[in-house]
Parts: structure tokens; sequence; C-alpha cells
């Protein structure tokens, strides 16, 4: 647990230091508290139940959440610490950091309730894959027109399509996003996935297997899941999940990067309209049964979910066209807006507004898993990564800049960052 302090943010990164201050009348009552803290994350860390929504891990965050919504100013007499010290950027700590003791190291997970976001991996770009991907979808034809109604605003200074519809392979991309969700203390991305040898294969290949042990990478202390999707468009047989259960596991699933709970690798399946109880959990349960319940297996909610006999280790909703939901004691989630790029109306108007009260009322729930979605699903409009709304120009066949339209940059980011509790052990950074 790192700890923080709105004082001495420019202290030396290793060895020892010292720090020297005029004693304070009201010093005895800052040391009683200080001992009490300390002795209350002494047993949080010691707590056996990392999932209990009355755990001591538990109460951790929620005092987490206390500290974000006022960072405290703190002074010491002085003190003498040794081993690595990182000063660790946090908009929402005085003075935009905060001090981290230690190394969380390549083995941390994150303890529930677990804030998590779904994250889109199928863009390609000629710049890094020789072709577009996703963005050309519905006829566009980028970088004149593409597959939204907004796009992401990763360069802040100008207007440029050709690079800021971007490309999931492109490393550069992904530490601004990495950094982004950071910023806005997500702890998991979820990541879309269509089985083996497909674009999203080689995605989270890149992610898993590259990106994330990279030197500068702004960001390792993110873990990552799958998000199986092929559940939600046919029934794929317990061979078939069984076959692409063992490709996760044989080729991501031992990265120290992969989200787990209980050391089993975490992964949510998405469902279709027409799912029923007896169908697609049991599918899961005997393929997941036959790998020795080697997974922690999500299921998507359906009617009827809570009563069926194959219960998984869990269950989400994933539904951004409405703005929040809640399925307690499992899921709650909140979306930014939801307007589809194909012609249709937009069936949920972005509202800043309406959004910070959701995410608040998440923040509350008593809930295991604390969802945002989307990441960036840029064709269907639901997207906090940053970004701005264009338009069709006829006289030029070019997408533009929609003068009265929703140029949001960075705000949803903003709202998550004052909302959610710190990340439990910084960036890792």
């Amino acid at each position: 647990m790192p700890a923080r302090s709105a004082k001495n943010n420019n202290l030396p990164l290793f060895g020892k230091f010292k720090t020297r201050l005029e004693s304070k009348p009201q010093d005895t009552l800052i040391y009683v508290g200080f001992a009490l803290i300390a002795i209350f994350f002494i047993l949080a860390s010691l707590a056996p139940d990392l999932s209990s929504k009355f755990g001591l891990l538990y109460l951790k965050k929620q005092l987490q959440k206390i500290f974000a919504a006022g960072p405290l100013a703190v002074e010491v007499e002085s003190g003498t610490v040794s081993g690595p010290v990182t000063v660790v950027s946090d908009s929402s700590a005085s003075g935009n950091k905060y001090v981290q003791f230690g190394s969380p190291g390549s083995s941390f997970q994150p303890s529930a309730p677990y804030y998590a976001t779904f994250y889109y991996q199928w863009y390609k770009n000629p710049g890094s894959d020789g072709s577009w991907s996703y963005w050309s979808d519905h006829g566009n034809n980028p970088p004149n027109t593409w597959f939204s109604h907004f796009i992401p605003d990763s360069n802040t200074a100008s207007f440029d399509p050709a690079n800021e519809l971007y490309s999931s392979n492109g490393y550069n991309n992904f530490k601004w996003q990495v950094a982004k969700m950071a910023e806005a203390k997500q702890e998991i991305a979820i990541a879309s996935w269509f089985g083996p040898t497909t674009r999203e294969d080689i995605a989270f290949n890149n992610i898993i297997n590259s990106f994330m042990g990279m030197a500068d990478n702004p960001y390792p202390n993110l873990r990552w899941s799958i998000y199986y999707e092929d559940e939600g468009f046919g029934d794929p047989s317990v061979a078939t999940i069984i076959n692409d259960l063992n490709h996760i596991k044989n080729n991501f699933a031992a990265s120290p990067y992969f989200f787990k709970i209980g050391g089993k690798p975490a992964i949510f399946v998405y469902a279709g309209a027409t799912d029923n109880p007896g169908t697609m959990t049991q599918r899961w349960k005997d393929a997941n049964n036959q790998l020795g319940n080697s997974f922690y297996v999500i299921l998507k909610v359906f009617s009827g979910y809570s009563a069926d006999p194959n219960q998984p280790d869990s269950w989400h909703q994933y539904a951004p066209a409405s703005r929040s939901g809640s399925h307690a004691p499992y899921s709650s989630y909140v979306s930014p807006g939801f307007w589809l790029d194909d012609g249709s109306a937009e069936r949920l108007v972005r509202n800043p507004v309406d959004f910070e009260n959701a995410v608040k009322a998440m923040v509350s729930a008593n809930v295991t898993w604390k969802l945002t979605e989307t990441w960036n699903e840029w064709g269907e409009g639901t997207s906090v990564e940053p970004g701005e709304q264009v338009r069709f120009n006829s006289s030029t066949g070019k997408d533009e800049p929609d003068p009265i339209g929703y140029q949001f940059k960075n705000l949803y980011i903003d709202i998550l960052n004052r909302n959610l509790p710190f990340l439990e052990q910084g960036t890792g950074r």
C-alpha cells in the first residue's frame, strides 16, 4: 500500500532521506492518528478473504476513497526510509503526486472491489498494419471518413485523422491509452477477443507479451482479462470452448500482467439475448471442469440467471445503451453514451452530470465488479477515452470537427479520476 503525502514530493527516488520541520502543537494527535492507520493497514494486508465485501481489504479501499475525496496535508518531525522510493503521478493528490515506498513487483493483483473497463483491440491503420480495419466498416474510407461519430483525441494540438485513427498494434498509442487508464483509475482492462488467430488475438498477444513489459510502459500495474465474444453470436461447443481456453492458458495466462483471482486467470464471457438457464452455463461449466476448473469465469447475466443450477464464479452485465445498472452482489456499470454510427438515432445522449452521478452510485455500490462501458468502442459511441465529435462535410467529402458537437476531450477521464479510489499500489512506476 503506497504511502501518500502532500509534502516533500521531490524526495530522492532511492537510498535514505531525512526531513526536519518545526514542531506543531497538534503533532501528538497526528502521531496517534498515523499509528492507528498503520495498525489498520497491517491488519488489512493479513486479511484472508480477498473478495469479501466486509473484509479488511475492502475496508482498506473504502479508506482510500475517503483520502481521494480530500488529500491530507501531513507534516512529520523526521524520518528515515531505506529502499526504493518513487514519486508517482496522481492528479487527485495534493500537488498531483504522492510518494510510493517500495516496489509492488510484477506479482501484484488488485483486490475486490475491482474497477475495470471494456477495451477494444480491433483497430488497424496503414502505418502499423498496412491497411485499415474497423475504422473502414460500414462503407467508410479513412482517413477521410470513418466508422464513428467521434474521433480519438490523442493529439490535442491538432485534428489529425491519419494518425488519431489509431492501430491497436501501435505501441505509442498503447502508451497513451494506458496512461489515460491510470489517470481514470482503472485497474483492469477487459479486452474483446474473438478466438485464436483473429486480429484481436494478435493485438492481445502484442499487449500481454510485449507492450506491457516495455521499460517505458507508464502503467505496469494494469492487469488484463479477455472478453470472450463468440458466445454472444452463437453457441460454441464444449470442445471449442476447451480449445479456446487452452489457447488462452498456453499463450497469455502465464503472464504476470494477466488478471487472476485466487491464482486463476479471470475471463469474462459475453452472451446472446436468447440465452436461458441451463444452456450456456452448462457448456461453460463442463468445459472448465475438463480443464480442472482452472479459470475464474464471469458470465453475462440473462433473464433467470440467478436461479440457474450451473452458477459460474461470478456475473456481469454489459449494456452501455443504458446510463447505468446494478446486479448486486455481482456488478454495477456506467456508460457515457451510446450512438452507433449506422444511421440510427442517438440512443443514450452524453450528459456529464448524469454520468458523474452514475459513477458516484457505482463507487458506493456493494458489488464485486465496477465496470466502465466502454473504454474505446468508438463505432458504438460509448468511449470514455478522450475524443471529439465529427460531422460529414458533403462539399469536401470528409469528416471534420463538428462546431456544435460534443468535444468531450478529457472530461470523462477527469470524472472517473475524481470519484474512483486511488490505484491500490499506484501505477507500478
